[in-house]
């Protein structure tokens, strides 16, 4: 895990990487406390942007990244004027 990002982008940066790591693998990964993974794979369904197919088993729920993004984009440029 990098300095730079908090666990939750972490996690989330090395997930659309690699969508094949489950919380477990996750953990062993980035060496990690289980629970905290498990529990931001969690906060990132609740977000929206990742999909659950069956226990323990995600995936990158495109749309929803998208949505997020353009939400980002819209705050940034009403920000900038």
């Amino acid at each position: 895990m990098t300095e730079d990002y908090t666990l939750r982008d972490t996690v989330f940066r090395t997930f659309l990487k690699d969508p094949s790591l489950g919380p477990s693998e996750m953990t062993e990964r980035l060496g990690a406390n289980y629970n905290s993974v498990k529990a931001v794979y969690a906060k990132l369904y609740e977000e929206g942007l990742l999909g659950r197919e069956g226990r323990g088993n995600y995936i990158p729920n495109i749309s929803g990244i998208l949505l997020q993004l353009m939400d980002r984009l819209e705050a940034l440029e009403r920000a900038s004027r």
